[in-house]
């Protein structure tokens, strides 16, 4: 995947050209994603009045399936870098063997110089073939991630639909949306980072 960040036995690789337009694309992502949620949540709160189901009541069964979701999600990446840990840690047991096989043929002395750069590029290779060869559990784990962002931005659509409804003054409004923006940007940052 050119442009994502990729850990490469510890150390971040990005790619050149595909960053910027990756980059890109997550900006488009997330623009759809709030334009669209802005809908869908105005449709939810209309079909809630619908069948007399609380606004509070709507905002809990979204945040539930959010908070689902983002469960299922870290539960797949979760497999996925343990399956990425295997597929390196395969790719260094090969590469070792291949060490010891030069070690006999050229010697200890000469057959130390191999295993640095062995050891390296045979984790590149592994990390590169496994970026070029998807399963369905990486599609599965993108199915995951859109719609847990999805949920996420309509349980923040919800949230600042009831606040408009419920508060009479503008002033009060306005600081409210402005807290609710801060925390739902602070859980965001909070949980991008990586260790």
């Amino acid at each position: 995947m050119s442009g994502a960040p990729t850990t490469l036995g510890g150390t971040q690789v990005t790619g050149g050209v595909g960053g910027t337009a990756s980059e890109m694309l997550n900006s488009i992502g997330s623009d759809l994603s709030v334009s669209v949620s802005f809908n869908i949540a105005r449709e939810l709160l209309d079909a809630a009045n619908d069948e007399q189901i609380a606004p509070d009541e709507l905002i809990s069964l979204v945040l539930g399936f959010a908070i689902i979701f983002s469960a299922v999600q870290s539960r797949l990446n979760k497999t996925l870098e343990e399956r990425r840990k295997s597929v390196i840690e395969s790719a260094r047991a090969s590469a070792r063997a291949r060490v010891s096989e030069l070690k006999k043929l050229h010697g200890e002395v000469l057959g130390d110089l191999f295993t640095e750069g062995f050891m390296h590029a045979a984790e590149h290779a592994a990390v590169n073939e496994l970026a070029n060869k998807r399963s369905g559990l990486d599609f599965f784990a993108l199915v995951v991630n859109i719609l847990q962002r999805i949920l996420v931005a309509i349980s923040v659509q919800l949230l600042a639909a009831s606040v408009r409804s419920q508060q009479e003054s503008r002033l009060v409004r306005t600081v409210s949306l402005i807290g609710l923006a801060i925390f739902f940007v602070f859980v965001e940052s909070l949980t991008g980072r990586h260790a």
